[in-house]
């Protein structure tokens, strides 16, 4: 048995997000004061079900083509949040658009919107594009719960 499947795992947003901000604090600390990350996290269903790495490489990608090639300090914003029965994730980081690695950007999100179709059929959902000097990800899948002993911290004993 393979100790990591990341075409069938899926695990609560809660750690999503834990693994993306040590991913993104490690990017903080080579890039020092060029990147600022705002997590807008205050509407975030932690115990969301969703694919694991949904979110550390569309990060990845914001700091590989939105920051590292900009002269300028640039943000990433990260926004979650639960409507009804549906969660929504935003990234939004800076556009640049005479240094774009497009080909990795493609395969990254191509990945990503196969294992929404995998985990959640047509209602996971993946958009991407250009918003004026800003690249935008939207992704919206629907919320199922994760059991309250599965979230990090809360493991109950075997």
């Amino acid at each position: 048995s393979r100790w990591w499947d990341p075409q069938g795992e899926m695990r609560p947003l809660h750690d999503e997000v834990v693994l993306t901000r040590q991913y993104l604090d490690l990017e903080k600390l080579r890039l020092g004061n060029r990147l600022s990350i705002n997590w807008k996290l205050d509407k975030m269903p932690g115990d969301a079900l969703v694919p694991s790495l949904i979110l550390q490489p569309i990060a990845e990608n914001a700091v590989y083509h939105g920051i590292e090639p900009g002269v300028e300090p640039g943000t990433i914003v990260i926004a979650i949040r639960r409507d009804r029965d549906r969660v929504h994730v935003k990234l939004t980081n800076p556009y640049h658009p005479e240094h774009q690695h497009r080909q990795g950007n493609r395969i990254a999100l191509a990945n990503i919107r196969a294992r929404l179709a995998l985990h959640f059929d047509v209602e996971g959902v993946l958009e991407s594009g250009v918003k004026g000097s800003s690249y935008e990800i939207r992704m919206t899948m629907p919320y199922r719960r994760a059991s309250p002993h599965s979230v990090s911290g809360e493991r109950a004993a075997a």
